[in-house]
């Protein structure tokens, strides 16, 4: 395609703008029409080099648009001739056997899908055999939620939000036919939480959703979703985020606080941090602490960042295999403020927090103009002097009940057939592949040294448990059941390395 193709695209797809009338006003020119062909070449590439960028801000980099076009004439064509006007179209049969073939790789063979079900991912393969097609594209078209590519009868989008919420429920359906294969349970995915307050927000008046928006965060939610059943995919969706490289130590404050209460951060790795926000109790000489798992996701920018926040009940939950509360996980973009020095002075988290749907901004405390009322400084002294441990003082979980202590494992080795730990003074193997050549953990064939490999101890219903957990792809096995497993087992003779 020429770029002048391609704005002609722009504007017939509707991907940035509802309305013919807004694009118009954005070019200063009236589409209407000639649409771009009017347009000096020049122009065309100037205007889709800035429509380019543009889809890049909005999609955090996930979408070329040129490559993106492309898939959607050809995924156009693979609707018209394979879908199109047949009962496929109507009853929408093949989609949950070609996601599974898509993204799980299930067989899909005339006997477990059917024989034009199968012959039809047979020809969703050849077609993508160099990545022409785009499987969110073919969904949103199916469901009538996306315009086939020529199609010259375009008219302006009226119900955006509406669209969105077909495509939500849609993506939904797919979470729950999977929920009882992923190996974390969500009543609502992160990815389909924040697309849900997408649409709660455009609904007060925010005129951010569009086409483009809508492609993007489907294709975005499949991969999330089949990432929690197919511990490969979550392995590769983990290993393509950048982490922001954020430098948080020490006593942080926030102005909104009482005097007695601050904040701590504890560096876990690249990704995450442990948030600590403690309680001073002077009377009782007690220190109340709740804490919170933070990630912060590098998106090119300086000065703001993507942050998951993850609540005590997250990890608890997730290690017992029991669903997750929506309110466990939350999100927002963070604005990062530094010194002169490139160290961090101001943290803000701009519509969610650890306190919830509440904006938080956290600065260093400045121990010098902490006041001196109620023995303030002298705390504060105490405290930073001996790392947070403060004698006659004593701490208390405000959340005990989902408390989970992690003990990272560094005594790792990795060979073809087998992981080796050393835990507590004994070193164990645990086998990738059983007799059949099956792996005996799913995603367990893909670990490297460079993983994480964790205990977490945790108490359930007054019960002490022990998990043995494969942090990467989030396999998280009762140690005394992995015990009774032939695949694990102590290091006894010289012969067990082979």
């Amino acid at each position: 395609m020429t770029d002048k193709e391609k704005l002609n695209s722009i504007l017939r797809l509707r991907l940035f703008y509802a309305t013919e009338r807004e694009l118009s006003a954005l070019v200063g020119y009236n589409l209407r029409g000639n649409h771009f062909s009017r347009f000096k070449p020049f122009q065309c590439e100037a205007y889709f080099s800035r429509f380019a960028e543009e889809c890049r801000l909005q999609t955090q980099g996930a979408i070329d648009l040129a490559t993106m076009l492309h898939q959607y004439k050809a995924t156009s064509h693979f609707f018209q001739t394979r879908i199109a006007r047949t009962a496929y179209e109507s009853d929408k049969s093949f989609v949950h056997p070609l996601l599974d073939h898509l993204f799980l790789g299930s067989e899909a063979s005339k006997e477990t899908v059917g024989g034009k079900v199968s012959d039809l991912c047979n020809q969703y393969d050849k077609a993508n055999a160099d990545d022409e097609l785009n499987i969110g594209i073919l969904l949103l078209i199916t469901y009538g939620l996306l315009p086939t590519f020529g199609n010259k009868s375009i008219q302006d989008v009226p119900h955006i939000i509406g669209d969105f919420e077909r495509a939500y429920a849609l993506l939904m359906d797919i979470a729950k036919s999977h929920k009882e294969q992923a190996n974390a349970k969500f009543r609502e995915m992160l990815c389909l939480k924040e697309m849900r307050q997408l649409i709660e927000e455009e609904r007060t008046g925010d005129r951010f959703l569009n086409r483009l928006l809508l492609i993007h965060i489907t294709n975005d939610a499949l991969r999330r979703i089949f990432a929690f059943v197919n511990p490969t995919r979550l392995k590769e969706l983990n290993e393509r985020l950048e982490p922001m490289a954020l430098n948080l130590h020490g006593v942080w404050r926030c102005d909104d606080d009482a005097e007695n209460v601050f904040w701590e951060f504890y560096r876990v790795n690249d990704m995450a941090h442990i948030l600590y926000r403690n309680e001073i109790d002077y009377e009782q000489a007690t220190i109340r602490y709740t804490h919170y798992q933070l990630m912060f996701k590098d998106l090119g920018y300086k000065d703001f960042c993507y942050t998951i926040i993850m609540q005590p009940v997250a990890n608890y939950n997730n290690l017992l295999g029991r669903e997750l509360p929506n309110d466990a996980m939350s999100s927002d973009f963070t604005q990062v403020e530094y010194d002169r020095n490139r160290t961090v002075n101001r943290l803000t988290f701009t519509v969610r927090s650890p306190l919830g749907d509440r904006p938080l901004t956290l600065v260093p405390a400045n121990l010098s103009k902490v006041a001196v009322t109620h023995r303030s400084l002298h705390f504060y002294d105490r405290f930073v002097a001996v790392d947070g441990k403060v004698e006659g003082f004593r701490l208390v979980d405000e959340q005990a009940e989902y408390a989970v202590d992690f003990i990272p494992i560094d005594d790792v080795a990795v060979t073809s057939s087998a992981l080796f730990f050393k835990i507590d003074g004994e070193t164990y193997r645990l086998d990738k592949w059983d007799a059949n050549g099956e792996e005996t953990i799913p995603g367990i064939s893909v670990l490297t040294h460079e993983d994480n490999f964790l205990l977490a101890h945790l108490t359930d219903r007054d019960t002490p448990r022990l998990f043995f957990c494969l942090d990467t792809i989030n396999q998280n096995i009762d140690f005394t059941t992995l015990l009774a497993q032939p695949y694990f087992r102590p290091l006894t003779t010289i012969t067990d390395l082979f």
